[in-house]
């Protein structure tokens, strides 16, 4: 059979492979969990998909940044919790939520006991809660998450002063930062010998 001159061999050639790529079924691909050991679970896999999802859906809501990083954390994806928490916080910047976003990036510095970013964060989410409360937007800080941000920043500022490296000595940087908490009273009773009420905060 003679073939038109405009028709040659590389010509036959991908007319051969579009029609090889149309008639065959597509396929097959796998998929697989990066969670491991225990909390290789379907409904763990489920709720940190979940929480992923939930923050491209709304990438600039610091809420559910906060969850999204707290889940990575405790699937052991410490690394991964900073690297998405630094980069959502910086696209809270128009939220009111952006001090959650801002205090969740300082917990996932924490639970990699990297403690002066982590300090560095816990500043700017109460500078930002601050600035909300005199923009007169209560709802966006409320003054209990105020007070909570406070003594978890006290607790980090007393523990980085006090030069203790958590790396090496994780229980003396956590004993320097609660000696650094003030202590509560309450109701105006004496507090019995031994029975002081300072404590540690933890957002």
């Amino acid at each position: 059979m003679r073939l038109p001159r405009f028709v040659g061999i590389v010509d036959l050639g991908i007319i051969t492979i579009v029609l090889v790529t149309v008639a065959l079924p597509a396929r097959e691909m796998f998929g697989f969990s990066v969670l491991s050991g225990k909390k290789d679970t379907p409904a763990a896999q489920f709720a940190l998909a979940l929480a992923e999802a939930r923050t491209i859906a709304k990438p600039d809501d610091g809420r559910a940044l906060d969850d999204y990083t707290r889940k990575l954390d405790a699937a052991g994806f410490k690394d991964w919790a900073i690297d998405v928490a630094v980069r959502g916080a910086a696209r809270t910047k128009q939220s009111p939520t952006q001090w959650r976003a801002l205090l969740a990036t300082s917990v996932a510095y924490v639970d990699h006991l990297d403690v002066v970013p982590a300090l560095d964060y816990a500043n700017k989410a109460l500078n930002v809660c601050h600035d909300a409360q005199r923009a007169g937007d209560q709802t966006a800080c409320p003054s209990w998450e105020e007070v909570r941000m406070e003594l978890y920043r006290e607790h980090l500022d007393a523990g980085v002063k006090s030069g203790i490296d958590p790396h090496r000595d994780p229980i003396g940087f956590r004993k320097a930062g609660e000696r650094g908490l003030r202590e509560i009273r309450l109701g105006g009773h004496d507090v019995p010998s031994g029975s002081g009420s300072a404590g540690s905060a933890a957002p």
